[in-house]
Order: C-alpha cells, then sequence, then structure tokens
C-alpha cells in the first residue's frame, strides 16, 4: 500500500500540483534521490536479515549498514537544507523490506523473493529515469509559473523541468507495488520439482 500511496500523491501532483501544494514537488524530487540510495542499501540490509548470524548481530549489521548509507543523507540534507531525509531514508527502506517483514517469502524462499525485490526496485528505478529523460513528457498541470516559484536551485532535467521527476516516481512507485503486491511471482524462480 505505502508505493500505491506515493504513486498516487506524485501523479495528483503532476496533474494538479496547486490542488496539493506545489511545494510537495521538490519534496518528490528529493524523495527520489533518497529511494536511489535506499534501492542500493535494502539489498544488503536484507540479506542481512535473511542470513543465519544471531538476531543481535543482525540488527547491528542492519544500523552498521543503514548508517554508512545515511552519510549520503546528510548531503542531500545540506543541499535541501531539510532534515527529513534520515527519517525518509529509514521509513523507505523498511517499505522496502516488507517482503520479508510481512512474509511475502513463501516456502521458505526469503533470499530468492529479496533478490527478486532488488532486482524489480533497481530495474523500475533504472527503467523509470530512462523513459522519462529520453520520451517527451507532458508538463500536465505543471506551468511555467509553478516551475518558477518553486525555487529549485542548481541544474538539470529534474530542476528545469520537474515534471519528468513526478511522472518518473508514479511509474516507480506504481510498478514497484503491483510487483510487491504479487510476492514477485514473476521474478522469483520456481522451487525445484521434488522427484
Amino acid at each position: 500500500m505505502p508505493d500505491f500511496a506515493m504513486a498516487t500523491v506524485c501523479l495528483l501532483t503532476w496533474i494538479a500540483p496547486e490542488a496539493i501544494h506545489p511545494g510537495v514537488i521538490p519534496w518528490i524530487l528529493l524523495t527520489m534521490l533518497v529511494e536511489f540510495v535506499v534501492v542500493h542499501s535494502a539489498p544488503f540490509m536484507g540479506l542481512q536479515l535473511v542470513s543465519e548470524q544471531p538476531a543481535a548481530r543482525k540488527v547491528r549489521n542492519v544500523v552498521a549498514i543503514g548508517g554508512f548509507y545515511s552519510i549520503f543523507l546528510l548531503g542531500f540534507s545540506l543541499a535541501f537544507h531539510a532534515w527529513w531525509p534520515f527519517v525518509s531514508f529509514w521509513l523507505l527502506t523498511l517499505n522496502r523490506l516488507t517482503v520479508l517483514l510481512f512474509s511475502q517469502a513463501k516456502d521458505g524462499r526469503a533470499r530468492e523473493t529479496l533478490q527478486a525485490s532488488w532486482g524489480a526496485g533497481a530495474l523500475c528505478y533504472l527503467m523509470g529515469v530512462g523513459i522519462t529523460t529520453i520520451l517527451p513528457v507532458p508538463r500536465l498541470g505543471v506551468s511555467t509559473g509553478i516551475v518558477s516559484s518553486l525555487h529549485l536551485t542548481g541544474g538539470g532535467l529534474w530542476i528545469d523541468q520537474p515534471w519528468r521527476v513526478l511522472a518518473f516516481a508514479t511509474f516507480y512507485f506504481a510498478a514497484t507495488g503491483m510487483l510487491e503486491a504479487t510476492g514477485f511471482a514473476a521474478l522469483v524462480p520456481k522451487p525445484p520439482a521434488r522427484a
């Protein structure tokens, strides 16, 4: 459900940013940067959770890995003058690990499901970036006036054309939500047939 909720917020912001609040656009932009870090870090944390180590060591390793990746979030926080990327990082990571936390991994196949989850996240992220960078993306409700009112600093495609990041985020969260809803069944290899 969190993925579908995020996709809905992103789509509504893309269609009618004034109805939501134009200030949500920079939040979504930063969320997608944070999600980039999550796509990289969640598999390492998940592999610790499904390992054969004692519970205390699992927790220690997950916190250490999360602490390392939090350093990247410090850079985002300083650049955007916001503290919430740290909280978002852990919430988005928890969302990526729900496949383990809510037993979507069936028949003792947690490792395979985790790998499929990571692969799906990385694939959706890369495809979303590629599609919304190369293909024309309509502005929908993101007018020139809204873009100038955001006072985004820096440069690049997402800063100059923020509707692209809204399209990307809509695609990414909807696609990962659909794959997660099925327990990544399309990506988890079938168990070997018993003789």
